[in-house]
């Protein structure tokens, strides 16, 4: 009962302190749903555009970004926008009846800006996820890791506790499987078609776009905040590293897609379809005879 009463002030509070929510339901007159998923776009919108105005100041070295040249900045704008979507959709965040409030806003544009600074922070800017990467860490950096670790794993544990409170955990679950799965196949295509050299990199764009699927149960701020800092490391990455941040395994020489590569995916792709479809209809017809 007090949960569940914390749960409606904070959507209450958060409904009503909406700033383009507001924008979208009176003027636009969208609905209510709608309006809360384009007002969290509006928010990645105004996060992208910061981290432009940082990297182009001088509190950002030349080495700490690629060059942002008009081109690149518009067309990573567009890839934000489609990685945001994904995962605005992806996590139903609409259906959190929670808008852009105040709050968000701020965690947003600190999580993208306090990012890239950190990249600017001598013991932190070597940091690169790779292969045996914890062995050439300064004791600093360790130390730094494992204060931000403990505290996302904290409020990680927490979200557990809430999600298994109200069975939202099997689809947090599933969402990460899926990106999994994703990633698992593109290793597949990569190793079919004799990539040379692969080896992961893990990008931190990648990393906190995984962790946000977590963070969808907004039944207290920390875990809003959360979700909320971590797309604004996404949309930092993408806009200082362009749509290279979602690539996890990386190849040496590149190696051209012969016919019989992509013939044998293609039989691949849809033999797995076909077992897939009559599964499905096996199930279908056992589940009408039990009906009947």
């Amino acid at each position: 009962m007090i949960s569940t009463q914390k749960e409606n002030r904070l959507t209450k509070s958060c409904l009503t302190t909406g700033i383009t929510y507001k924008i979208y339901t009176n003027i636009f007159h969208f609905k209510k749903k709608m309006a809360i998923f384009w007002s969290f776009m509006t928010v990645f919108t105004s996060v992208y555009l910061s981290c432009e105005i940082l990297q182009s100041s001088s509190f950002i070295k030349n080495n700490s970004h690629y060059s942002n040249n008009v081109s690149s900045f518009t067309y990573d704008l567009l890839f934000s926008w489609l990685i945001i979507y994904f995962l605005l959709k992806q996590q139903f965040i609409a259906s959190q009846k929670i808008s852009d409030n105040i709050l968000y806003w701020i965690f947003a544009h600190l999580g993208g800006l306090g990012f890239a600074l950190l990249g600017e922070v001598p013991f932190l800017s070597g940091i690169i996820i790779t292969k045996n990467w914890w062995n050439h860490l300064p004791l600093k950096a360790v130390i730094t890791i494992i204060i931000i670790g403990s505290l996302i794993l904290l409020i990680g544990c927490r979200e557990i506790y809430d999600s298994c409170k109200d069975g939202t955990f099997k689809k947090s679950l599933r969402n990460i499987l899926i990106v999994a799965i994703s990633y698992g196949i593109l290793l597949s295509i990569l190793i079919i078609g004799k990539a040379k050299d692969i080896h992961y990199h893990v990008h931190h764009a990648i990393f906190a776009g995984i962790l946000s699927i977590w963070f969808i149960d907004w039944k207290n701020y920390a875990i809003m905040i959360m979700h909320a800092i971590l797309l604004g490391v996404v949309v930092e990455g993408i806009n200082f590293y362009g749509i290279g941040e979602l690539f996890l395994f990386l190849t040496g020489d590149k190696v051209l897609v012969t016919f019989q590569t992509s013939l044998f995916i293609f039989i691949i792709f849809h033999f797995i379809l076909l077992c897939l479809y009559f599964l499905a209809s096996i199930q279908a017809a056992s589940t009408h005879l039990l009906l009947d």
